[in-house]
C-alpha cells in the first residue's frame, strides 16, 4: 500500500512537472508567436491572390495579432531562456527598447485592421509598416536559423 501512495505520488508530481513546462513563458510566447504567423500567413495568402480578399478576415486577424502583444511582453522574465528558445539576450538587456517595438507592432497592426476593410490597395503600406517591424524586432532580438 505504502509503494502505491508512493507511486502515485510520483506520478501526480511529474505530471504537475508537464503540466508546468507547458504553462512556461517560453512555450507561451512561442505559442503566441506561431498564432501570429499563422495570421500573417493568411494575410499573405490574401496578397498572393491564393486566397479570396475579406477585408473583416484580415482585419480579424490584425486585431489578434495587436492584442497578442499586451500579453506577449510579459513572457520574458529574467533567464527565461533555453536551447528551444530563438530569443537573444539582449531582450533582457534592452527591455525597454523590446517592449517599444511591441508597443509599435500593435499600432502597425490597429492601422492595418482599420485598412484591411478598404481592400487590398488600402491594405498594402500599413502591411508592408507591419512587417519591417516585425522584422526588425527579429533581426535585434530573435536568433536567425
Amino acid at each position: 500500500m505504502k509503494r502505491i501512495i508512493i507511486a502515485l505520488m510520483i506520478g501526480s508530481i511529474a505530471a504537475a512537472g508537464a503540466a508546468i513546462a507547458q504553462d512556461s513563458p517560453i512555450k507561451k510566447r512561442q505559442a503566441i508567436m506561431k498564432k501570429n504567423g499563422d495570421s500573417v500567413t493568411l494575410v499573405t495568402a490574401m496578397f498572393k491572390g491564393e486566397k479570396p480578399y475579406d477585408g473583416a478576415t484580415a482585419a480579424a486577424a490584425f486585431k489578434a495579432i495587436g492584442a497578442s502583444m499586451d500579453e506577449f511582453v510579459t513572457l520574458f522574465p529574467e533567464g527565461s531562456t533555453s536551447k528551444d528558445s530563438d530569443a537573444k539576450p539582449e531582450i533582457w538587456k534592452n527591455k525597454a527598447d523590446f517592449n517599444d517595438w511591441a508597443k509599435q507592432i500593435k499600432e502597425d497592426t490597429a492601422k492595418a485592421a482599420e485598412a484591411a476593410p478598404g481592400g487590398i490597395a488600402a491594405l498594402q503600406p500599413a502591411f508592408v509598416a507591419l512587417g519591417k517591424s516585425c522584422q526588425g524586432c527579429h533581426e535585434k532580438y530573435r536568433v536567425q536559423k
